[in-house]
């Protein structure tokens, strides 16, 4: 993701493009990597040191992935009654996001790393690394997440760094 602070085009003058005026640098959002390890296992469940717990359903193919690199996810994301309340899969658009620039929950940042493409994880994020304490609302204002929830997301990996 790259923002433009400011600047100003120009319209095409007899078929090229002129500029006319100066633009700032363009930066991109600051990505930072967290360290987290994998603390104890419960049968089929990888607890990590930052309390993300993980069950790896499919393993998936080529290099795994690291922080502060591009992928493209599909999600399903519930409640621990079933619920579910989002879901990528069902508007047909997959979520592209950099794990470590923070425009995600940090459990699902941090839950995709080390994933390869095709692969498939269920995330059990406790509230610290979820919502927290405040509720998640829909554009009616109705709570689709209740405060301090633990949520679960079975993602798949699409692409890596595309």
């Amino acid at each position: 993701m790259v923002t433009r602070r400011r600047g100003l085009w120009a319209a095409a003058t007899l078929g090229s493009l002129a500029l006319l005026g100066c633009f700032d640098k363009i930066t991109a959002p600051t990505c930072l990597a967290q360290s987290f390890t994998v603390t104890d296992t419960l049968s089929d469940t990888l607890v990590t040191s930052r309390g993300l717990r993980y069950i790896e359903v499919t393993a998936g193919t080529g290099a795994p992935l690291p922080w502060c690199t591009q992928v493209t996810v599909d999600y399903d994301a519930y409640l621990l009654d079933s619920t579910k309340f989002d879901s990528s899969r069902d508007r047909g658009v997959p979520l592209h996001f950099v794990p470590g620039v923070g425009d995600l929950i940090d459990g699902f940042e941090q839950g995709v790393i080390g994933m390869q493409t095709t692969g498939k994880r269920r995330l059990i994020i406790p509230p610290t690394l979820g919502y927290g304490s405040q509720p998640v609302r829909d554009q009616n204002g109705t709570i689709i997440v209740p405060a301090n929830s633990t949520v679960v997301f079975d993602i798949q990996v699409i692409a890596i760094g595309q």
